[in-house]
């Protein structure tokens, strides 16, 4: 398992487990006659409690990604997850089946669970999966891509649907997936970028998290001033977390913009408070190698650092 546990990781909108749908359907998706042999409803029945029980865990294995202690709640999520990968393997083509022939809430836990499958064949039927008609399918196929942490993960497709997805779920899905698939050492695509600065905008606080620490991950030195505005002024504290964690980030791996960005988190620091104000000093403490007392050892170490 390759996906890499961060502060600022989504909720992943998986659907709730049910076998069989409550809305009507057309007469072409109902059951040809042949699917009612004895045969055919024990095979539905035992796929659609697999199903159930892999959604149960996959939903226990995402509440611990996203708010658990690492310390604390680490063992726990990877035995969790080598539980989900193991019994996922197994059924690792009926679970494309599901994917690509199956009911929509079928076809949404499955690409979810092939995510698990820590294999160079998970890919393709995740990827098939983006191009799915309903959206829930294209957010946890999207989940699902960010859990496989493939470096062979073409990033054109996650940045496009970061730009312009038409749910939340799928824009921030897109953010998660592309930042895990950058990590694992993907290439970029130029659209990459371009998306990411879009999404330091978007009206989701998560996706502006996201965003932000993509393009910290690329280095993308050239938002520095609105990550710096992000910080101060974004009303979210996911988003402006992050955007701190950013600029210390980036600044960490291009000493050019040390001075700038240590002199932005201080500024900022004089007038955070609470949760905002631990996590400034957190990063200037990873920045800087060392810890200060007060706020004005902060300011005057920053301002000592040359001019970015």
């Amino acid at each position: 398992m390759r996906i890499h546990r961060s502060l600022w990781c989504l909720p992943l909108c998986l659907a709730a487990c049910r076998t069989t749908s409550d809305a009507p359907q057309p007469d072409s998706e109902l059951p040809q006659p042949e699917a009612f042999s004895p045969d055919a409803i024990r095979e539905k029945t035992t796929i659609g409690v697999v199903l159930a029980q892999l959604d149960r865990s996959i939903q226990m294995w995402t509440q611990i990604f996203l708010n658990g202690s690492e310390n604390t709640d680490g063992r726990r999520m990877l035995l969790l997850q080598e539980s989900i990968a193991q019994r996922a393997g197994k059924l690792f083509y009926e679970l494309v089946n599901e994917l690509e022939t199956g009911p929509p809430i079928n076809r949404s836990i499955a690409a979810a669970a092939i995510g698990f499958i820590p294999s160079d064949k998970s890919l393709s039927p995740l990827l098939n999966a983006l191009s799915d008609p309903d959206e829930s399918v294209v957010s946890n196929a999207l989940f699902g891509l960010a859990v496989l942490g493939s470096d062979s993960t073409p990033t054109g497709s996650l940045a496009d649907l970061l730009s312009h997805g038409t749910t939340t779920a799928i824009r921030s899905n897109a953010a998660l997936a592309l930042l895990q698939v950058l990590r694992s050492g993907a290439e970029a695509n130029e659209g990459v970028l371009q998306a990411a600065r879009g999404g330091l905008r978007d009206p989701d606080p998560a996706v502006r998290a996201q965003s932000a620490m993509i393009l910290a991950h690329q280095l993308d030195t050239g938002v520095i001033d609105e990550l710096v505005l992000a910080m101060n002024e974004d009303p979210v504290p996911i988003a402006a977390r992050a955007a701190a964690h950013a600029l210390a980030y980036m600044a960490s791996e291009d000493p050019h913009q040390k001075g700038r960005v240590a002199r932005a988190l201080t500024a900022a620091l004089t007038h955070a408070d609470g949760d905002m104000r631990a996590f400034l000093l957190g990063d200037l403490r990873l920045l800087a190698g060392r810890n200060y007392a007060k706020d004005e050892d902060w300011i005057q170490w920053a301002h000592r650092l040359p001019p970015g």
